[in-house]
């Protein structure tokens, strides 16, 4: 026990203090990265004289992933000419669609005065940055005072991924991450974070063929199933439960894989651009 020990090397205890081990060492990985940290040391340092309290320290293996490199936009052909025609048809991207969207148990955010409820909306953030900004974040409709809000919408994303690629012009999405950041609509002090739910964009896609080696099909579709506790300082602030179905598609492939959005609802592709997407960047240090 490393607590209620007599001040002084080694470990040694007083007869009327019953001693008890009060230390823990937590730590979190992101999302597909949890093999990332390996705890390899866990003890007590006995040696501590100045307190009736010894502390621990642990020590770690953490394997460093190279972040996604965000190479200079490449300039864009003249419209109307065939290399213009060719890219548009041709090339594929990353195309992500988001269903069946919903939180439960979010904490009021607005005051008694304003119902005491929330107004909850989704901004989904990416890094690196470059990957889903578009003079804004995309996001959902807002909910006015609704603590369990259910989104009759899916959210069509689409990666820019010709700044994401490899020497060899294959897309690599390492170390690249979705944020969707759950906010409450505050129009007398500005917008809140509620909490973000961090998943990683190479997990999202690591069926698809996004390499010129692989072998799998061109249009498969990957779908992940998401239901995740909504997190704001390690701290849980209700849950999110989604659909994310993935696919690498040219545009017109496109068209066919946006049919399937179940509910028949118009697929929203609108962006956020007000100054709150820029907080939302310096938030998670982008």
């Amino acid at each position: 026990p490393t607590f209620k020990v007599a001040r002084g090397e080694g470990y040694q205890y007083n007869e009327k203090r019953t001693p008890s081990y009060t230390d823990r060492i937590l730590w979190k990985s992101a999302h597909g990265m949890e093999d990332n940290v390996v705890p390899f040391l866990y003890e007590p340092c006995p040696d501590f004289i100045t307190s009736d309290h010894k502390p621990i320290r642990g020590g770690y293996v953490v394997k460093m992933k190279n972040a996604t490199k965000c190479n200079k936009k490449p300039p864009k052909p003249k419209k109307g000419t065939r290399e213009s025609n060719l890219s548009n048809t041709h090339e594929r991207q990353v195309n992500l669609l988001i269903s069946n969207i919903k939180c439960t148990d979010l904490p009021i955010m607005d005051s008694e005065l304003l119902g005491g409820l929330s107004d909850p909306y989704i901004l989904f953030v990416s890094y690196p940055k470059p990957l889903l900004w578009r003079k804004g974040w995309h996001s959902t409709k807002i909910i006015k005072r609704n603590l369990n809000p259910v989104w009759e919408e899916d959210i069509h994303l689409t990666l820019d991924d010709t700044r994401c690629k490899d020497d060899d012009g294959s897309l690599t999405l390492h170390g690249s991450m979705l944020y969707m950041t759950v906010m409450d609509e505050d129009f007398s002090s500005g917008d809140d974070v509620i909490g973000t739910v961090a998943l990683n964009l190479n997990n999202l896609c690591s069926e698809l063929n996004i390499s010129p080696s692989s072998s799998l099909n061109a249009n498969h579709v990957q779908e992940t199933v998401v239901s995740t506790p909504v997190l704001r300082d390690g701290l849980e602030y209700g849950m999110m439960e989604c659909t994310i179905s993935s696919a690498y598609l040219t545009q017109k492939e496109t068209k066919g894989f946006l049919k399937m959005a179940k509910r028949g609802e118009k697929v929203r592709s609108k962006t956020r651009k007000k100054s709150l997407t820029n907080i939302i960047s310096n938030f998670l240090r982008l």
